[in-house]
Parts: C-alpha cells; structure tokens; sequence
C-alpha cells in the first residue's frame, strides 16, 4: 500500500484487510510525506499486530509510482496484492485470488471486478466492468489484453492485481517515464504471462473528492464526489482556461506524444525479454506484429 494523507478512509481499509478468511503474511506500507493523520493511524495497527506489518516513510515526496515500487522491492512474500488506502477489500478477497493462482500456475496474475461506492460507503455501480466506456469494454484478457496495452490502455486497475511475486524481477526497476505504475505491470504480465481474471467484485472502490489517482469509468462524480471550488476560485480558474487554452491543448498533445514514446520503448523491451526467454513461440508473430507498431510509434512521436 502507498498512502498519502489517507486519514479519512484508512482505518475501513486496514481492517477489512486484516479481516480477510485468508490473512495476509505481511501488510507492507510505504508513506509519500503525509501531512495528516495518516502515520499516527498505521501506527496504531502496528502496535497492535507488530509482526503484520512493515512501515517505511520516504525521505522526501516521490509520487505514486515510486511510492509502490518502493513497497514491492520490500515483499517478501510468494504473492503480492497492490492495495488503496481508501477502498474497502471484501473477506474473501485474498483466498479467492490465491486459490485462483494456485489453480493456474501460469497465469501469474489474476484479477478481479470492482463494485464502486462513494465517500460515504454507498454503493454508486455494481460493477465497474458495467461502466467501462463502450469502445474498451472489461474484462479482456490474452491477445485483447496486449493490444490495449498497446493502444497505450490499462486494462487492470492496480487495486485489483494479485500476482506472483517471481513477476517482481520483471517489473522491478519500474521505468522512469511517467507510465502508470499499473500499466507498466500489466505489460509485464500480459507479455510475460497468462494472466486471468476471476468473476465478481472484491473490492469495495471508493470514489470521492480526494482521491490521489481514479480508475477510468462512464460513471460520473456527483457533485459531493468532485472537489468543488469556492466561486471566486472557479471563476479565475475558468479566465485562466479561456486564456491559455490552446496553450493546454499543445502542453497536452506533447505530453501525451512523450508517453506514448515512452510506452512504445517499454513494450518493445518487453517483446525483446520475451524472445530472449524463448516464451510462447506461438505467439511469435503476433509479438512481432506489435514490435513493428511500437518501432512505427517511435517515429510518430518522436521526441
């Protein structure tokens, strides 16, 4: 788990975790410099299971993706699930997943639908699969998989991964690009692996107004969900808008060009790792398919 001035909802989390019918070996922590309570609430459970838990605090701000590259480089565990500090794991979450693995040794990852609820607990979907826009629709897996990820997609949210740890000496070090920390394990698992995904949700996600990072759904903020601005605020905000506004869209269209460069890199390394191993020979022309895009990409988005 990442944490970052999770105070609100932490509590929920670390106790539906510690509740589970399979109970983690290790609870592994890492904290990006919170401001708020958050340490003094880890703490707490850390005095009251003292050898659950391992707790590290950076030095400085890293972000998100360092922040759970650090964690992962601590597991020391056969499986590794990624956790938010603000969702809520349902009990049988860890046995599911795990009976999963164990009953398919070559998926080494296997993941999970989400129901969504709000600040306040209360169910907003039933499942996030059922809110996926139209054009990307969940779960996929195998080819389906690889060409999303190569369409620069995620199609597994990272609070819905379990996967075996011997994956770490893949994704460990993670890129330095600004690619999602989720993305980037997903392309390892998904070129490196089998991955599968089992029916139903275990994991409550909760969506509200302060959150670090969200899962891209149809499903749409309600107004107590969003972070609403004093007038005065959302009037310079929308000056600054139309003022700058092709501005933001060239910052935007370069950025993105940047990281899809950068994701393009990764697959082809990725691609070249496989055929190093010698893995899935019958999917040799499809990797080599993709291998050619990603070098097409290279030059589209040229930096």
């Amino acid at each position: 788990m990442a944490t970052y001035n999770g105070e609100r909802f932490l509590d929920e989390q670390l106790n539906s975790i510690i509740n589970q019918t399979h109970r983690p070996q290790q609870i592994v922590i890492v904290d990006d410099r919170s401001q708020d309570g958050t340490k003094e609430i880890i703490e707490k459970y850390m005095n009251k299971f003292p050898r659950l838990f391992i707790f590290v605090e950076n030095m400085k701000n890293m972000g998100l993706k360092k922040t759970f590259a650090r964690g992962l480089s601590l597991c020391d565990t056969d499986y590794i699930a990624l956790c938010d500090q603000d969702d809520i794991w349902k009990s049988e979450k860890i046995e599911k997943l795990f009976k999963a693995l164990r009953e398919n040794r070559g998926a080494k990852l296997c993941f999970h639908d989400l129901e969504i609820i709000n600040q306040y607990g209360e169910t907003r979907a039933n499942s996030f699969w059922e809110k996926a826009p139209p054009d990307e629709p969940l779960p996929v897996v195998g080819r389906s998989a690889r060409k999303r990820l190569a369409r620069f997609s995620n199609p597994v949210p990272g609070c819905t991964m379990f996967f075996d740890a011997s994956l770490k000496e893949h994704i460990l070090p993670m890129p330095s690009s600004d690619i999602g920390h989720d993305w980037w394990i997903s392309a390892v698992a998904f070129f490196l692996a089998d991955p599968i995904y089992i029916e139903g949700t275990l994991t409550k996600y909760r969506l509200h107004p302060y959150q670090a990072a969200g899962i891209g759904t149809t499903l749409k903020k309600k107004e107590d969900e969003r972070k609403i601005l004093p007038v005065h605020l959302r009037i310079a905000r929308e000056i600054k808008r139309a003022i700058s506004k092709k501005k933001l869209k060239r910052e935007k269209l370069q950025s993105m060009n940047v990281s899809r460069y950068s994701n393009s890199i990764e697959i082809i390394q990725i691609i070249d790792k496989c055929f190093e191993m010698n893995l899935f020979q019958d999917r040799k022309v499809e990797y080599e398919m993709i291998r050619n895009k990603m070098k097409e990409n290279l030059e589209t988005y040229k930096i």
